[in-house]
């Protein structure tokens, strides 16, 4: 069998790393997009996704977010449950946006590139959420076993992770597809307890072999809302 070689392709520019989100600290210097009425109603949804969660599940009162960006879905939420304990997590220009409009929480500023120290954080958490974060990162078994690490057995881990279909934004391609993300919670010790479909649909296109867990009805949610919870 012969050699199969690849002719005229510059790596370089095809597979660049500096497009990702995780090579910018200024990522959050521009926030115009968030005042947009698609992204208020985005966040709204999300927010009472999580609010749905916390009445599910009363004993949550310590609320880590990370990748939370400028701490948009933290204050719709807080406006519903304002006694939560919420510490967010995320680079330097989310905290001053954060800052300067006098938003509720506790923020820490932390490279997620490649995992995050726990310095400052609570020993344990109730809830954990991230939100269309983990795609963007170059290590997101390390993130994944840092929340292991600061949840327990009843603790919630919500997770928003995009569908293909929306041409998103990830460092791994294919990682993220539905049936291979259960399976990257799995190996870390998580298991699906839940799902919420989204209010935002995606261009339909045929159904790919990792997703046979996905139900049809969901095929063309923008996001898939998950929960986790320990297996072990």
């Amino acid at each position: 069998m012969g050699l199969f070689r690849i002719q005229h392709c510059d790596f370089e520019q095809k597979f660049s790393m500096e497009n990702f989100d995780t090579e910018h600290e200024n990522e959050w210097e521009h926030t115009g997009r968030l005042q947009e009425v698609a992204w208020q109603e985005r966040y709204e949804y999300e927010a009472s996704l999580v609010v749905a969660t916390i009445v599910a599940n009363p004993h949550i009162k310590n609320v880590l977010e990370i990748g939370s960006g400028p701490g948009i879905l933290s204050q719709k939420i807080l406006e519903k449950y304002p006694e939560l304990n919420y510490h967010l997590v995320d680079k330097p220009f989310a905290k001053k946006y954060f800052e300067e409009h006098d938003s509720k929480g506790t923020f820490f500023v932390k490279d997620l590139s490649n995992g995050f120290d726990k310095d400052g954080l609570l020993d344990s958490y109730d809830l954990v959420i991230s939100n269309d974060f983990l795609e963007h990162v170059y290590n997101p078994h390390a993130i994944i076993k840092t929340v292991y690490e600061l949840t327990h057995k009843e603790s919630v881990f919500f997770i928003s992770n995009p569908n293909w279909r929306m041409a998103h934004q990830y460092v791994y391609r294919g990682l993220f597809d539905f049936d291979n993300f259960i399976y990257l919670l799995y190996t870390h010790n998580f298991k699906l307890e839940g799902y919420y479909g989204s209010n935002l649909k995606t261009p339909a296109y045929p159904r790919i072999s990792s997703e046979s867990l996905l139900p049809d009805e969901n095929l063309t949610d923008w996001n898939h809302y998950m929960i986790f919870k320990h297996r072990i």
